[in-house]
């Protein structure tokens, strides 16, 4: 795969899943799928660039589609015994290929240790100056690490909670929710950033130092995204 080809990389996890989360898909996108994400992608109607993963959870049909696609799709099969999980490998392996952000499909919702493990690999991205986005189960969830802003879109009273990942996330401000915050300091293990709402289509919010997790919730059943501006 042609490093820098590609500009998004896009993820299917299987975890729970909405098709209407998955946006128009662009020839400079990368498709990833971690074993049974497979068939997130089919059921949206996409030929994956790649599959990875110990397969584990991959179904027969899609093992059936897998071997009619040889040479189409690159595979890459893992041990069960492996020290990342296959969420992770699918992350450093769009991130080899050089994509400049990253949405991940099935990776919210279900076990909570798989959900946080997935939130946290925002971590790696932010350390390759990549945007992670993850996208499903009614929310958008990306990290910032100060100094950044990122746009919150959605539909007005759409839930916006802002979530220090560091002892203190600083010089945090918004525009656009209800709740405005000026310079203002978050500390972690209390929630002064939960449950603030949009006021419109887009709010902003800015960090100066610390990371910092925004998680975007529906309201209603319409699919918007979350975008991320430097």
């Amino acid at each position: 795969m042609g490093k820098g080809k590609f500009h998004r990389g896009l993820i299917f996890c299987n975890g729970e899943f909405s098709p209407e989360d998955v946006p128009a898909v662009r020839e400079t996108d990368l498709v990833i799928c971690a074993d049974g994400g497979l068939g997130h992608a089919r059921a949206v109607g996409l030929t994956p660039h790649v599959v990875l993963g110990d397969f584990d959870s991959l179904k027969s049909a899609d093992q059936k589609y897998l071997h009619s696609h040889r040479g189409t799709i690159e595979v890459f099969q893992y041990p069960a015994e492996k020290d990342k999980t296959d969420g992770q490998l699918a992350v450093e392996y769009a991130l080899d290929a050089g994509v400049q952000e990253i949405w991940i499909f099935g990776a919210l919702g279900g076990r909570i240790d798989h959900t946080l493990g997935n939130i946290l690999l925002g971590r790696l991205c932010i350390d390759r100056g990549v945007a992670l986005w993850l996208v499903g189960h009614r929310q958008h969830v990306c990290m910032l690490r100060g100094p950044t802003e990122a746009l919150v879109k959605g539909s007005p009273k759409d839930y916006v909670s802002l979530l220090p990942l560091t002892t203190t996330a600083s010089g945090v401000t918004t525009a656009g929710l209800y709740y405005p915050l000026q310079e203002a300091t978050l500390y972690l293990g209390e929630t002064r950033g939960l449950s603030n709402e949009l006021t419109g289509n887009t709010g902003k919010v800015e960090v100066k130092d610390g990371t910092l997790l925004v998680v975007r919730t529906n309201r209603d059943e319409g699919n918007h995204t979350t975008g991320h501006s430097r």
